[in-house]
């Protein structure tokens, strides 16, 4: 029988546990009020000699932040350890863990970062039990392509002794991928360490050691990365693309093998923990990376090799202190090569970067943060291509690099542009220069220079040809980094050891001048000269709505000294020798954009010129032409030709003449003359050509001619024959026709003016010759002493050369029969071109006429000469 005592001290036990029933259901509904707990179910609770278990656990919070559900299945709470304190249950094991978590969009975007509290970090750690366990965890997370699950088990550990030391071990699983992450975070009163160690199909791939320690002037950050082989970079990249990139986003295709270590000690201010606190650290940072295979980087190519780089921080501000790298992208930068010729695309580029030498003097943005280096850039492909140099990069935003002693080779052995062919063509060049995000300097130096050793174009062909670039500079603006606004201007010049046209005789060009050349306008004014010391100021203009604009002066030559001409126009006369005299000239082109033809206006300036054409000389030649080409058509205009004397074996002069001729360019031989004035002096009269107009599509041409008031006793003078002399004056017409054949005259007609003229024939040779018969001597008595009144004659002339003369001469002997009239008809038949070779072949001719009129002779008469049987 239980005593009163007994069931005084149950009724008393009972009573307590009543009190402390109710206050702790009191006290727990309170907890889930303050932490927003809409619904906190449980499922078969029961007790056991290990501890409490749950079949099922579930809770809900509904919070500004956001929705939390948390479902436990198979809970279980050790009696080990079980304290009054949180974490209250020392050791945990489930075997499920549901969390689904939905975060409030306002709340998210508004949530405040966070503090650094190195110390309520350690009390968060403190009241996580000492042992934890989860078979199975299902986590449900808001990611870059909306909703992320994780799947995995959870091992956490802490040590009885030290609160602080934490020991963590989750696996994660996906569809072909699963993550080992294994860590240990040590947590002191002012410090923490954080040890990590992250593998990926059970193969080791990151290593982190991490220490956040307090101190006076903020947080000191310690820790150091490895990744010596992190082979399975395209597991990870699916995670992150997951987690991290949005729907739209293209992720960059991870590489096969990388090699990563960095290390860094920072000095972080007091602040809140977002990214401006690393920003504002002080201290430094190392990092190096390796790319064992190529990586493929959309739009940059397939990148391989090493990079290093050292910064130092300074309450903020960020400089790199070392810099380094062995690069090699395969297949670079694709959409851009696009644009390029075939020929001048790349298949690789090799950049090395190391340390240099520094540089000096530097601008101001640079004088104080500078990072020396040296650095080579290599291509491969049709162009190989080699840059190398010295650089002064900024070593902090904004970054800007000067850069010296820089040299640029590369070589083609073929580059094709439109009707434009290169052959072997080279670039050496040497340059200093400036860059930074907003412009580009450079400056190229002596010895810079492109060749080629060919240039075939349409029409044209360069051979060796030469540019020296020297003093060129460049500049332009950028912006995100196109160039804008670009502007290239300096001295240059420009040899050609042979140029081939066919408007000019093969041989060496030169140009030197200055080059001012922009985006879509280029000028540039310089001396054009050539191995026959041909000189030519030339001007060009060029932009793109006026189209070119050429302007060239050819400076007084004086021909004494030598023809540059003859020996630079391909279509120079051969027969046209000129050796005394001025010659200047003055041109002007212009190709409108669109256009097929030029719009030229070319004038030509002879003064007081001499010398041979064939075989005639001339003297005292002044000459103006103008030659325009305007719109596809050719308009030639002499305004003033006027020649001292032009002798074919019979000299004319002096000679006044001003014409027009216009035809299209297409076909400059069909176009038409106008005739304005054409005048010469001939045997002491003149012949004239009216003005006319002439079409040379419409052959033969008719040209008519007036001849007035010739002399008999030039005729003889200049063309003597034995013992007969003469005077009197002529007046004639001459329908000159012109055409393929060559000159022809049909029923030209000479006529003495009236009253008439005189003729003396005395030769013994002649006088013999009538002896022998009455008629003919009567002819040579009275042609010793003849007064003729009338002398005319029907002149033909054939292609040939023959001339023929049908003459009536009337007059009277005054010693013979008391001067009774005497008519003669006389028909004469003459070769002029061998007459005038016959007169020519004098000791006052000019040596080349004499040569060759001799040549001319030895033609004619081999030709004439009867076949050998």
């Amino acid at each position: 029988m239980i005593s009163r005592r007994t069931w005084l001290r149950l009724l008393c036990l009972l009573l307590v546990l009543m009190l402390l029933g109710g206050y702790g259901y009191f006290s727990l509904g309170r907890l889930l009020e303050r932490q927003h707990i809409q619904r906190l179910d449980w499922q078969a609770p029961r007790l056991a000699l290990d501890g409490l278990h749950l079949d099922r656990l579930e809770l809900l919070q509904q919070s500004p932040a956001g929705q939390l559900q948390l479902r436990i299945e198979r809970l279980h709470l050790g009696w080990g350890q079980f304290g009054l304190q949180p974490p209250y249950a020392q050791q945990v094991r489930a075997e499920r863990l549901t969390l689904d978590w939905h975060p409030a969009a306002e709340h998210a975007a508004s949530t405040p970062a966070r503090r650094l509290d190195l110390k309520a970090l350690g009390e968060a750690l403190a009241i996580l039990p000492l042992s934890l366990s989860i078979d199975e965890l299902l986590v449900d997370l808001p990611c870059a392509k909306g909703r992320c699950q994780l799947r995995g088990d959870l091992q956490q550990s802490r040590s009885a002794v030290s609160a602080g030391a934490l020991d963590l071990r989750l696996n994660l699983a996906g569809d072909t991928t699963r993550l080992n992450l294994e860590g240990r975070i040590q947590s002191a009163t002012d410090a923490t360490e954080l040890q990590l160690a992250l593998a990926v199909n059970d193969r080791p791939q990151l290593s982190l050691h991490s220490r956040l320690q307090d101190n006076a002037d903020g947080t000191l950050w310690r820790g150091e990365l490895w990744a010596p082989t992190l082979d399975e970079a395209t597991a990870l990249r699916g995670w992150l693309r997951d987690w991290l990139l949005p729907m739209d986003a293209a992720p960059a295709a991870a590489p096969s093998t990388v090699q990563l270590a960095a290390s860094w000690q920072l000095q972080l201010p007091r602040g809140d923990l977002d990214i401006n606190l690393l920003r504002r650290a002080t201290g430094h940072i190392t990092a190096n990376g390796a790319l064992a295979e190529p990586w493929a980087i959309p739009g940059l190519g397939q990148l391989q090799g090493e990079l290093g780089l050292a910064l130092r921080g300074l309450d903020g501000r960020w400089y790199a202190e070392q810099l380094s790298a062995e690069l090699v992208l395969q297949q670079p930068l694709p959409d851009q090569q696009q644009r390029l010729p075939a020929a001048l695309r790349a298949d690789s580029l090799r950049l090395l970067l190391e340390a240099g030498e520094p540089l000096g003097p530097l601008p101001s943005n640079l004088a104080e943060r500078s990072l020396p280096l040296a650095f080579r850039l290599r291509s491969q492909g049709p162009t190989p291509l080699e840059l190398r140099g010295q650089l002064a990069l900024a070593n902090a935003p904004p970054w800007a690099a000067q850069f010296a002693d820089v040299q640029l080779s590369a070589s083609s052995p073929r580059l094709t542009r439109g009707d434009w062919t290169l052959h072997k063509a080279k670039a050496d060049l040497r340059f200093n220069g400036y860059l930074d995000p907003e412009q580009l300097r450079i400056e190229l130096q002596r010895g810079s220079a492109l060749s080629l050793d060919r240039v075939a174009g349409r029409d044209l062909q360069l051979r060796r040809l030469r540019a020296n670039l020297g003093g060129l500079q460049l500049g332009a603006r950028l912006h995100n980094g196109d160039a804008s606004d670009w502007h290239l201007q300096g001295p240059a010049s420009i040899d050609v050891e042979s140029l081939l046209h066919a408007a000019l005789r093969p041989q060496s060009w030169r140009w030197q001048g200055r080059v001012d050349l922009a985006e879509e306008r280029l000028e540039s004014s310089g001396e054009l000269s050539a191995d026959s010391d041909l000189k030519l100021p030339l001007q060009l203009r060029y932009d793109s709505e006026r189209g070119l604009h050429a302007h060239a002066q050819l400076p007084e030559l004086f021909l004494r000294a030598g023809n540059p001409l003859a020996t630079t126009l391909a279509h120079w006369p051969a027969l046209l020798e000129l050796n005394q005299g001025r010659v200047s000239a003055d041109a002007v082109i212009d190709l409108a954009p669109g256009h097929d033809w030029p719009d030229l206006k070319l004038e030509l300036t002879g003064k007081d010129l001499a010398g041979i054409y064939d075989r005639t000389a001339l003297s005292g030649l002044d000459a103006r032409a103008r030659i325009n080409l305007d719109h596809g058509r050719l308009q030639v205009t002499l305004s003033d030709l006027r020649l001292k004397e032009a002798n074919p074996g019979i000299p004319i002069g002096p000679l006044q003449l001003q014409a027009d001729y216009s035809a299209p360019i297409e076909r400059p031989d069909l176009g038409q003359l106008n005739l304005r004035q054409a005048q010469a002096g001939l045997m002491g009269g003149s012949v004239h050509v009216a003005a006319n107009q002439w079409k040379l599509t419409e052959t033969p041409l008719l040209i008519p001619v007036e001849l007035r008031g010739l002399q008999l006793r030039r005729l003889f003078t200049l063309y003597p024959a034995e013992g007969l002399a003469g005077s009197g004056t002529f007046d004639g017409h001459l329908p000159l026709r012109l055409s393929r054949h060559g000159i022809q005259v049909d029923r030209g007609r000479i006529a003495a003016r009236s009253p008439g003229g005189h003729l003396q024939l005395h030769s013994e040779r002649i006088r013999a010759l009538g002896s022998s018969n009455p008629t003919m001597q009567l002819v040579t008595q009275s042609l010793e002493d003849f007064h003729f009144t009338t002398l005319r004659s029907q002149v033909d002339y054939d292609p040939q050369g023959k001339l023929q003369l049908s003459m009536r001469l009337e007059g009277q002997n005054p010693a013979i029969e008391q001067g009774r009239p005497i008519h003669f008809n006389i028909n004469l038949e003459e070769d002029i071109p061998s007459l005038l070779a016959s007169l020519q072949l004098t000791d006052k001719v000019n040596e080349i006429i004499r040569r060759r009129v001799q040549q001319r002779i030895l033609k004619r008469n081999a030709k004439a000469a009867p076949l050998e049987p």
